[in-house]
């Protein structure tokens, strides 16, 4: 076996340069509004106005039982590609105690319905207070809840709070997570 030439080191580096510069520069970047399309895959490190917090600080916010917690996952939908006569059983969904979960309301584009009920809902939750602290999350490395907590914000919401970790993430530290139900919207458009 041949050492390697100066040239072929310096190219190796060259290469190595590249690919690490490749890396850094993909880093998920906020787009201009909602995010559009499949909901799972890389999520930005930050949301604009939104205070983006990981599990010792979820729990500072939850401690004294002010925040409003929202789940924002959305529900499990039979496979396509599953017989029609196949028996379909989704897992049972779990999130953090305490917390409201309002599937569909993290999607790109929301139905008026929707919309409209998330709107009543979150004024109900925090007592039409802008200030009150609220707090967004689903899963890891999901749209969702970013989705949510940037139409909250659009909403005029001014403590904002972001959990990108998911109920994985609160689980995985340590804490209990508990069987949930969604809440849907009526059907307002007759």
């Amino acid at each position: 076996m041949r050492p390697l030439t100066a040239n072929v080191m310096r190219g190796l580096a060259a290469v190595a340069l590249v690919v690490f510069a490749g890396a850094a520069s993909a880093e998920v970047q906020e787009p201009q509004g909602y995010r559009m399309g499949s909901l799972h895959g890389e999520v930005p490190a930050t949301l604009t106005g939104a205070e983006v917090v990981h599990t010792p600080r979820l729990a500072e916010l939850l401690h004294d039982g002010r925040a409003v917690l929202v789940d924002a996952a959305s529900v499990p939908r039979r496979p396509e590609n599953l017989a029609p006569e196949a028996i379909w059983k989704p897992v049972p969904h779990e999130n953090i105690a305490g917390s409201i979960w309002i599937p569909a309301i993290g999607e790109g584009k929301i139905e008026k319905n929707v919309e409209a009920y998330f709107r009543e809902r979150l004024g109900a939750l925090t007592g039409n207070d802008l200030d009150r602290p609220v707090v967004f999350y689903c899963h890891p490395q999901c749209w969702a809840s970013w989705n949510a907590a940037k139409r909250a914000i659009s909403y005029g919401y001014r403590k904002i709070s972001w959990y990108p970790d998911g109920a994985e993430g609160w689980r995985d530290a340590g804490h209990a997570l508990v069987a949930a139900a969604p809440e849907t919207p009526p059907d307002l458009e007759h």
